[in-house]
Order: C-alpha cells, then structure tokens, then sequence
C-alpha cells in the first residue's frame, strides 16, 4: 500500500474544504475505507496530539475525522486543523490518501505569520518522527509515512493585485524551504478564459521575480545559492527522462503547462446533472451547467491526475530525498 500525504492551505473562505469534498467525489474507496472512524484510523505510536494554538494547528493535526462522512456530510468552517484519511485504489494500486485541512489564514500580518510559523512547526514535526524513527536500533518496516508529500496553496484572485500577493510570495517563500508547493487558483468559476490566462501569468512572472517562490507547482523550490545543484540535478533529470515512455513525457509536459492549478468545487446541497441527465459534480448556472471535472472548464481533472498518478512518485522522492534530508542535515 502506497501512502500519500497532502495539506491544504490558504485565506479563509477560498474553497478548501470544498476542494477536498470534491476530490473525494472522485476517489474510489477500498472496503476497507468504510471502516475508518476517528477510533479506528491507524495512527502513529510516537506522534501524540499536541495542544493547539489560536489559530487551531499543532505539530500534529486537531485530532482526525470520520472521512467519508467529513467529505459527504455538512460542510462546516474548518476552525482547527484536522486529518482525513481515504482508503482509496486508483489504476490498481492501493493508496493510502492522507488530507491535511488547516485553517485559513486572517488578520494582520503578524497574525498571518505566526499562523505560518504553526504550520512549519508541523512540516518540521513530522520530519522529526522519520529520524526518529531512523535512529533506532531495531526500525519498524511498517512504520507509517508521515510526512507531507505536497501543499496546495490556494491563492484568492479576489485581491486587488492582479498575480500574488506580498502575504502570498512572503507564505510561499517560507512553507517552499518545507515542502513541494502547488500553486492553486481557487473559484476560478468567478474568472473568464481572458483573466485566467492573465491570473496564471502574473502569478508566474510574481514567481519568476523572486527565486525563492516555486516557479512551478510541480516541482520542489530552491534557493539561488543552490543554482548549480539544481542545474546538475536538471541534467540527471533530463537523462531520467530519455528513458520514459513518450506519453508519459508529454502528460507531464501538459501538466506543467497548466500551472497554476485552476480548481472548481461542486456545488453543496444541489444534485447536478449533465444534458443527458447523468449526476456530475459541478454547478448550476443560469447559462448552462458546469461540470468540475472538464478540463475546458478547469484544471481539476488535471491536477488530480499529477497528485495521484504523474507526479506522485516524483513528489515523495523529492519530499524525502530533498526536504527531508536538508532538514536532517540541519539537525544533526
């Protein structure tokens, strides 16, 4: 069984439980899955709840949820940060999904900070039991993975800047020395084709302009005093990549191209259906329905595709083998 973990973060009311919900309507659930309650979800034995701050994260989540019903029951305000696990098989493999909902960040900068400041101390928490776990005499082989594979970032186009934010290049220059970041554009129902062509560019120019922002969601960002490793590393990776079957070569060239992520939730409360009457996860509008899943819509299906398939492999590697090891290097 393969483990993947991943957090959700950004302002609040930007739509990221309702991400999570409708992720989840995607995922097929193994039997197993139904099982699962806040009694009964396998945790670790070194990792005990920590007491929560003020803004409701603690070096270990508030706590877990009944998963299936989190994702179909009420849709509530996340007020302290939670975990959900899926028991879930996609393309024949058995993947333990682990969702990580935190809080949105609101209030001043100082707030937004130390709101920042929670979730590396979280990031950092679950490095800790890796070489904790790595320092002993005898390891546990079935040791569970704790650590976080990739963040969402969800960025609210909303503001009054066209691109990021200086709260959003400040939170990604951070959260980017912990963890693989994924740029997310939230709501995106609210925006044309036009602004979401010039939303993705300025958000990639904001980027660019700083070389510590990840300048792409997929992939791990680096500092400038680390410009010739990582150009040594882009050699050994175009290498890797001779030997990899052209379509998968040209699924993540699409990917990367669609960067930021553009997300839309369902609709909560409303059964919708498509033109032939099928239920779809989408929304009603007054023009027309629109399905969630339709890359001509959004880039949902896209970007559930790099979490679960493309990119899984490549955002573990790069959690333990880059990450993980820059934080080890630093304790020790």
């Amino acid at each position: 069984v393969s483990e993947l973990n991943l957090m959700v973060v950004g302002n609040s009311g930007v739509g990221k439980t309702s991400f999570i919900r409708t992720l989840f309507g995607t995922l097929q659930l193994r039997a197993s899955a139904l099982n699962i309650t806040p009694d009964n979800r396998p945790t670790s034995p070194t990792s005990p709840t920590s007491p929560t701050t003020g803004n409701g994260i603690g070096t270990k989540a508030n706590g877990t949820k009944d998963s299936v019903g989190y994702a179909t029951g009420p849709l509530e305000r996340t007020l302290n940060s939670f975990e959900a696990l899926f028991e879930i098989e996609e393309s024949s493999e058995k993947i333990n999904l682990t969702m990580v909902d935190t809080p949105g960040f609101v209030g001043t900068d100082e707030v937004v900070d130390t709101h920042c400041d929670e979730i590396l101390a979280y990031l950092e928490y679950q490095f800790d039991l890796t070489l904790a776990e790595e320092r002993k005499v005898r390891r546990n082989p079935k040791a569970t993975d704790n650590q976080i594979h990739a963040c969402l970032y969800f960025i609210d186009h909303k503001g009054p800047q066209l691109g990021l934010s200086e709260a959003d290049i400040r939170i990604l220059k951070r959260l980017g020395t912990r963890v693989n970041l994924i740029p997310v554009i939230a709501r995106a129902d609210t925006l044309t084709r036009a602004q979401t062509k010039r939303m993705k560019l300025a958000i990639l120019k904001d980027a660019l302009l700083d070389q510590e922002t990840p300048k792409k969601g997929i992939n791990h960002a680096e500092g400038e005093e680390e410009d010739e490793e990582e150009d040594e590393e882009e050699d050994e990776d175009e290498d890797e990549d001779d030997d990899l079957d052209p379509e998968i070569l040209e699924e993540k060239a699409l990917l990367q191209s669609m960067t930021p992520f553009t997300v839309i939730s369902q609709e909560e409360g409303v059964e919708v259906q498509d033109e032939k009457g099928n239920r779809i996860q989408g929304r009603e509008f007054p023009w027309g329905t629109l399905n969630c899943l339709d890359s001509k819509h959004c880039d949902l299906s896209g970007l559930r595709s790099a979490l679960l398939l493309s990119h899984r492999s490549e955002l573990k590697e790069i959690t333990y083998g880059f990450f993980y090891e820059k934080y080890r290097t630093e304790r020790l």
